[in-house]
């Protein structure tokens, strides 16, 4: 029988300039590691409410770093006994107890995920797997790929986010979320839809309007939505703020090098509850709906001619926009993705239900195995298919234009 693997450790004493090599066994050595996590003062955790399944997530955060990490039931049950008087064999043996299984490559996954977040006090290397054979060769490509990481890593950020967020917030935009501010904002959308029904009638004559010029409309158009885009992340910020919770960040980076988008860190909310989640994800769609609604109604009072043909167009912009981002069902992480997430308590929806996809193969189609939370996420994929579906065809004159161009 072959003998164990064997670590080599240098080890250098006080009193001498040189380094001895002291072996143990790796078997042994990992198995008798004891990981022992931040003092409780440096983390707090949040229970998410229970998914469909019956299980329950949990929102970890390492209040030195501000980072997070999302756990699972089982996670969490290790993570209790991160306290660095358990080693990985007696946690082992307590979640077999607990279980009736172990998988070591669960908790080195784990470790792994701690040890990104910092929420572990020290660093060891327990995967010596990956030696440099294994590693990719840098030296390919190496200019053209880090100039690409750099244009895709470009980004431009608010300097005190938190900050800056809590005085706008404190001098007026706790308005926002009074809730006569929210009554008045779903008034305005009901007389804008009734007053946008009969533009309909006339629609010839704003395309006529319109194409007379092209490069105006574009114009207001893209500056309309570049305003709401920004008004969008900020008020996602200061609904953060109405519920005590911290902006990490806020700024503007290009999505995958290309789509210049504006963003608002607010994961702090996840250690709020799930109604609080909710509310941030409403604020920004609100900003696009409340203001197609006061373009619509501008366009109303306006005359007949490029000015009303303008307000409608960017109304009708707007709505289009708040309604795809709140429309959960597209395949896209956006706003009605995370309230459906957060109302089905499966941060992972989308993801699960696209791993879901090759089990259902390889288990033959077999539609009886499944749980509650497969039938849900196989729902999701189902009405994302037929969305995406209906939607191209309501624009098929769109595309086929864009074709012919």
């Amino acid at each position: 029988m072959a003998d164990p693997a064997k670590l080599e450790l240098l080890n250098r004493s006080t009193d001498a300039g040189g380094f001895e090599v002291i072996r143990i066994d790796s078997l042994r050595a990992y198995s008798a590691y004891k990981p022992s996590r931040l003092p409780q003062s440096d983390w707090e955790v949040t229970a998410q409410p229970k998914s469909a399944d019956g299980t329950r997530q949990f929102v970890l955060r390492n209040l030195r770093q501000d980072s997070y990490v999302l756990l699972n039931s089982r996670e969490y049950f290790l993570w209790n006994y991160l306290d660095g008087r358990h080693s990985l064999e007696e946690i082992g043996r307590a979640f077999h107890l607990a279980f009736g299984a172990f998988d070591y490559l669960l908790i080195r996954q784990l470790l792994t995920k701690l040890y990104g977040c910092g929420l572990l006090e020290s660093k060891r290397l327990l995967d010596f797997q990956l030696n440099r054979g294994t590693l990719p060769d840098r030296r390919q490509g190496s200019g053209l790929r880090r100039n690409l990481l750099r244009w895709r890593a470009m980004s431009l950020r608010v300097p005190n986010a938190d900050r800056v967020c809590s005085l706008i917030y404190e001098r007026g935009g706790f308005l926002l979320f009074h809730p006569f501010t929210f009554w008045l904002c779903l008034a305005a959308a009901l007389c804008a839809l009734v007053l946008a029904l009969p533009f309909g009638q006339n629609a010839s004559s704003f395309a006529y309007f319109l194409k007379t010029r092209p490069w105006l409309f574009s114009g207001v158009m893209v500056a309309s939505l570049v305003s709401a885009s920004i008004l969008h992340v900020l008020v996602h910020a200061l609904a953060c703020k109405a519920h005590g919770r911290r902006v990490r960040e806020l700024g503007f980076f290009l999505l995958q090098g290309i789509v210049p988008t504006f963003y608002a860190d607010v994961t702090d909310i996840f250690m709020s509850s799930r109604r609080a989640r909710i509310t941030v994800d409403m604020a920004g769609p609100m900003v696009e709906v409340v203001l197609g609604s006061v373009a619509i109604l501008a366009a109303q009072a306006a005359s007949a001619g490029l000015a009303q043909a303008l307000l409608l167009g960017i109304g009708l912009a707007l709505w289009e926009s708040a309604l795809l981002n709140l429309y959960p069902f597209n395949f896209l992480e956006m706003d009605g993705y995370n309230i459906l997430a957060d109302l089905t308590a499966m941060p992972m929806l989308r993801q699960q239900a696209l791993a879901l996809i090759p089990r259902l193969y390889e288990q033959g189609l077999n539609f009886k195995r499944l749980a509650r939370a497969e039938w849900l996420q196989l729902a999701y994929l189902a009405l994302c298919l037929i969305s995406v579906f209906i939607y191209v065809i309501l624009h098929i004159d769109g595309l086929r234009a864009l074709i012919r161009l």
